[in-house]
């Protein structure tokens, strides 16, 4: 959830999609999609989709963070975690959707999958983020760790971005003055 004073509460619901109450914004692609359990995977196996979902979410959409702009103006970002990506709309009137970017393997370092939220500012934060940072979770860090046993662990951490190699592909505004955590 996501809360914005004079602009109102964004609140994510996993498997349903990204809302702005009291109005629904964005539905996840599986939106209305019946399951049914398969005891032999133990998963939820997917049946024929009714044509209720959105096209820029898959669930589960698990985290927003806000990119704060002059004068109201802005970005919502929601992780789409069923496709490894995060959906950016515009804070503005009816939150249009912009695109949507995907934290690729960089430098020998892996790429997200699996991200369970973000955190975006846009503050310079010295010489390695000028323009601002975008953080995320990644839910499967590789390669492989193993415990003391030699057993494979749960392996996760964070992915640092420069906001700026995020924002120039996708046309966004860089804006470094407004908006300032630090009051």
């Amino acid at each position: 959830m996501a809360a914005v004073p004079c602009e109102g509460v964004h609140d994510h619901a996993r498997r349903r999609g990204r809302w702005r109450r009291p109005a629904l914004i964005d539905r996840v692609r599986e939106f209305g999609v019946p399951a049914t359990y398969d005891a032999d995977t133990e998963e939820c196996a997917p049946g024929p989709d009714p044509g209720y979902g959105g096209r820029h979410l898959s669930a589960d959409a698990e985290g927003l963070t806000i990119y704060y702009g002059r004068n109201g103006k802005g970005y919502l970002i929601a992780s789409s975690q069923g496709d490894d990506t995060f959906a950016v709309y515009g804070r503005g009137g009816g939150n249009r959707f912009i695109g949507s970017f995907q934290v690729g393997d960089h430098g020998g370092v892996d790429g997200v999958q699996a991200s369970d939220g973000a955190m975006v500012v846009n503050v310079p934060l010295g010489r390695d983020f000028p323009k601002g940072l975008f953080v995320t979770h990644d839910g499967a860090n590789t390669p492989v760790a193993l415990d003391p046993d030699g057993e494979i662990r749960e392996n996760t951490d964070f992915k640092y971005v420069k906001w700026d190699d995020i924002a120039r592909p996708l046309g966004l505004e860089v804006d470094t003055r407004s908006g300032d955590p630090r009051g």
